[in-house]
């Protein structure tokens, strides 16, 4: 990674738009950014990582910090960094938080922390701070620790790695080298190890209860070791016995079966034996039956068979019968027609007064139609005038209305002119303090000049010297000098009484011309109050003797009365407004009643009319209907409709009873003949049963058949409990032994990988017994921390001439976990001794030594990732001029290669070994600007 071009904006001390181009610098060598103390040299390098990674570079200052208290307001805060990698140029922008000014309205407003980064191609940029950070990331293939380590050494880091304990050195390699994937592997190899004891713990539990539900007889030959067997017998032991004790208790199982089924046989030949006896018995007592209601039967069917034979003439009779029906329902035909005439006729005259009823219902309501229009009329002329009238009591309204504000403005003017005279006589009350006060200094004043004029004398004659000569009279001899009074004033204090008496003056004038400026107002408010009372009320303020003087107890009683009076006027117009208002929409609710029913007048009259011409041509067609009635009736066989259905429902109860007679006579024949036909069926059914059923009866009697089956029962039952009790035992003892093979297997496998497990958390946990106490994470970071060594003595010797050398120092015992401490080795003396025993320069070459290395590994351990810039920042003051030297040697090697080093320093003899500069310029009003010597 090479930065080329550096843009800080309202940044640490930069308060303008600073832009560095880095790029002029060249490809390789050392650089030098100096200049005064606090002008923002670091800040430098703080505006890099933050463009980068979002962090400064020491890691103390935060984003927020960062804005400078120097810029405009309106001057953004930003920091642009472009930079190389592999040849690709990539651009990257980052804010942080701030207050700026809205860009409307007044008051600041929050910047929100943004951040962009563009790729060179077409790819779009990436946005969102955490986002631009994890591009940079995988774009440099460093992280933020990473880099602070390798790429840029921050002021106050380079002691840190070398006088760390081991402790914080090991937390200082996890973040570069990503060790605590170790150290988790460890605390997953100590908690599977864990998980795997308790497992082996719950499957021998497992085993036991197993092993403990067993089933089996106490008489069984295996019943004492069967009750021995735990989770810590031999499996195949324990299998081989169970599979004895399951074969066992199957056998049992099956020989108990087999006598059951023999049982169950001679139950079931004892059974069908006793119920061919009973079916015998039966069907003995069924054919008595059936032969009894043979007999029973015959007699019936010989009385059925005369019955039929009396009514087979009657057939004639039916049919002679149902032809006097038929001529009677037709001529009952007719009286139904003239039933309908008559209805008509009924219907006719019902409309006829329908219509007569409806046409003197429509002139009831005409005339109450015509009240209505009059009355209607009558109080419409009495509202005329209600328009008009409301009109002019709205205009009265307006009025008072207006006369109330007047009152108002009134009673403002008169407020305002009390308030202007107690404002012009607390402005007299002042003068008249002040022409006092103004009496006062003048008296003083004037005493004052006279005790200083009077005491004159007194002083000339102190400044006298015998033989000198008075400057008043001349006389060289002063016999009666004056004397000088005690209360004479000062010159001071008589100035001050001058300058007190012209305060008074000045303050006298002032408060004279406000009285009299308050005096003016108050009269001129007091004038334009009368004319304006005067104007409103004429009547009350003046009268034929002359105007009436004006007070404000008088012009304050006045307006009481006049708006007392206007509220009962208000109140008065109101109510009149409002009747008029309510006459108003009763005239416009009964002009719309007239009209409404002044349209209703014709349809009510064309109404009446219809129904009158309804109502005669009803009565016109019932008359007609009448003459048709009359001849239908004189052409009736009988004179009434019921007459003639009382004689139909005789034919047809007649011809009813004659068919029903010959219905039942032949019904009962037939129920009859198929009665003895079916006890006929069933007696000789019945008899071939019998005859078989004979046949099959058992030589023994039914109650030694009952006793064998009691018995035969009772040991079916016996077997059948016996079955039960090994299928009990049988089934569980099968699932068990199933159950403990398998969980036997799982057991050894999880012994197995419970041991193998074990070992290795015990490897990596740094516990093994007679064995060095270090853990897997300990002994990778010691390895790191051999490989740093060997880069950084490379370079320390170079630095001391082969002086000292850097080691690790390894665990004192094998109780202790430690491996990553730091030591020295003086090759001068041969001595071995600590790295904090080293005075201020040497900690200084071997922390830049083991910085650099440190570089050199997490830069190799990165996958080759080639750095194309290294940052130092301060350091170099504790050296000697010789170890300067040396330092910059080693420096200027690590430059070879295209690769640039850019060194933070106040030291002056770098200034003068260093050609290209960075110089950083404070300036006296704030603010730092930047300049690029190359």
């Amino acid at each position: 990674m090479r930065p080329l071009r550096l843009t800080l904006s309202a940044f640490g001390p930069y308060a303008a738009e600073t832009t560095l181009d880095l790029e002029k610098l060249g490809k390789g060598g050392l650089y030098l950014i100096t200049g005064d103390t606090g002008a923002g040299k670091t800040t430098i390098f703080d505006a890099i990582t933050y463009a980068l990674y979002d962090h400064s570079s020491s890691g103390i200052r935060e984003g927020s910090m960062l804005r400078c208290k120097y810029a405009d307001d309106k001057t953004p805060t930003f920091v642009e960094l472009e930079f190389e990698v592999h040849g690709v140029r990539y651009t990257v922008r980052r804010n942080p938080e701030y207050q700026r000014p809205k860009a409307r309205g007044e008051g600041m407003t929050t910047e929100k922390a943004d951040a962009t980064l563009t790729y060179p191609d077409d790819r779009p940029p990436v946005t969102k701070a955490k986002d631009v950070t994890a591009a940079v990331q995988e774009i440099i293939g460093l992280d933020y620790n990473q880099f602070s380590q390798i790429v840029l050494i921050a002021q106050g880091q380079f002691t840190k790695l070398l006088n760390a304990s081991t402790e914080e050195r090991s937390r200082i390699f996890r973040k570069l080298f990503r060790t605590q994937r170790y150290a988790q592997l460890q605390e997953r190899l100590q908690a599977e190890a864990s998980a795997l004891n308790q497992q082996r713990t719950a499957q021998n539990a497992k085993l036991d209860s197993l092993l403990g539900g067993l089933q089996f007889s106490p008489e069984d030959p295996d019943a004492e070791a069967l009750r021995t067997l735990c989770a810590q017998t031999v499996p195949e032991t324990a299998l081989s016995l169970l599979d004895t004790l399951t074969a066992r208790q199957a056998a049992a199982l099956e020989e108990a079966g087999t006598a059951l089924q023999a049982t169950e046989a001679q139950l079931d030949t004892v059974q069908q034996q006793l119920g061919a006896a009973a079916q015998a018995q039966r069907l003995a007592q069924q054919l008595a039956a059936r032969q009894a209601e043979l007999v029973a039967a015959r007699p019936a069917l010989d009385a059925a068979r005369a019955e039929a034979d009396r009514h087979a003439g009657d057939a004639a009779q039916l049919d002679a019968l149902t032809a006097q029906v038929t001529q009677a329902q037709s001529a009952l035909a007719a009286y139904d027609t003239l039933d309908a005439l008559c209805r008509q006729q009924t219907e006719a005259r019902d409309a006829a007064r329908l219509a007569a009823a409806q046409a003197q219902k429509r002139r009831t309501q005409l005339d109450s139609l015509n009240a209505a229009l009059a009355a209607a009329e009558t109080e419409l002329a009495a509202l005329a005038n209600a328009d008009t009238r409301l009109l002019a009591l709205q205009n009265r309204s307006a009025q008072l209305t207006q006369r109330g504000e007047a009152l108002a403005k009134l009673e403002q003017r008169l407020a305002d002119c009390q308030r202007q005279a107690k404002a012009a006589h607390k402005a007299q009350e002042n003068y008249r303090a002040a022409a006092a006060a103004q009496d006062e200094a003048r008296a003083r004043r004037d005493a004052l000049e006279r005790a200083f004029l009077d005491a004159q004398a007194g002083l000339l004659a102190e400044s006298l010297v015998e033989g000198a000569p008075c400057p008043v009279c001349g006389s060289t001899h002063h016999p009666a000098r004056a004397l000088l009074p005690h209360t004479a004033p000062t010159q001071a204090q008589v100035e001050a009484a001058r300058q007190a008496a012209a305060e008074a003056d000045r303050q006298a004038q002032n408060a004279s011309a406000a009285a009299q400026s308050a005096l003016a107002t108050a009269n001129e408010a007091k004038t334009s109050l009368r004319r304006d009372a005067e104007t409103l009320l004429p009547e009350r303020f003046t009268t034929p003797e002359g105007t009436v003087p004006l007070t404000f107890a008088l012009m304050t009683n006045v307006l009481a009365e006049e708006n007392t009076a206007l509220q009962a006027a208000q109140t008065d117009c109101k109510a009149q407004c409002q009747q008029a208002e309510a006459d108003c929409r009763r005239k416009a609710q009964l002009e719309a009643d007239r009209q409404g029913k002044t349209r209703q007048r014709p349809a009510l009259e064309q109404s009446a009319s219809e129904a009158d011409r309804s109502a005669a041509a009803q009565n016109a067609s019932a008359d007609a209907l009448e003459g048709q009635i009359a001849e239908r009736r004189a052409a009736l066989p009988y004179p009434r409709r019921a007459d003639a259905q009382a004689a139909l429902d005789k034919l047809e109860a007649d011809r009813s009873t004659l068919r029903t007679g010959m219905d039942t006579a032949q019904r009962k024949l037939k129920q009859a003949e198929q009665t003895v036909a079916a006890a006929e069926a069933a007696v000789e059914a019945l008899t071939a049963q019998q005859t078989a059923a004979q046949k099959e009866l058992p030589a023994r009697s039914a109650e030694e058949l009952t006793a064998q089956q009691t018995e035969l029962t009772a040991a079916r039952e016996t077997l059948r409990s016996r079955e039960k009790q090994l299928s009990a035992q049988l089934l569980p003892n099968r699932k068990t032994a199933a159950q403990y093979r398998a969980a036997a297997e799982a057991r050894q496998t999880l012994e197995s990988r419970w041991q193998w497990v074990s070992a290795l958390a015990a490897t990596a946990g740094g516990t093994l017994t007679s064995k060095q106490k270090i853990r897997l994470e300990a002994y990778i970071q010691m390895n790191y921390l051999d490989r740093i060594l060997r880069y950084a003595n490379t370079r320390l010797m170079q630095m001391t001439a082969g002086q000292y050398e850097l080691e690790r120092i390894g665990a004192e015992n094998q109780r202790s976990q430690s491996g990553l401490d730091l030591g020295v080795i003086d090759h001068y003396n041969g001595t071995r001794r600590s790295v904090k025993t080293l005075s201020g320069g040497e900690s200084f070459k071997a922390s830049l030594a083991l910085a650099l290395g440190l570089s050199d590994e997490v830069q190799s351990s990165a996958g080759g990732i080639r750095l194309d810039t290294l940052f130092l920042d301060e350091g170099f003051g504790s050296l000697d001029e010789e170890s300067l030297e040396l330092a910059i040697r080693v420096l200027s090697g690590l430059t070879e290669g295209d690769r640039l080093v850019g060194i933070i320093s106040h030291v002056g003899a770098l200034k003068d070994r260093i050609d290209r500069q960075v110089v950083v310029h404070k300036a006296r009003t704030g603010g730092s600007t930047v300049e690029l010597r190359v």
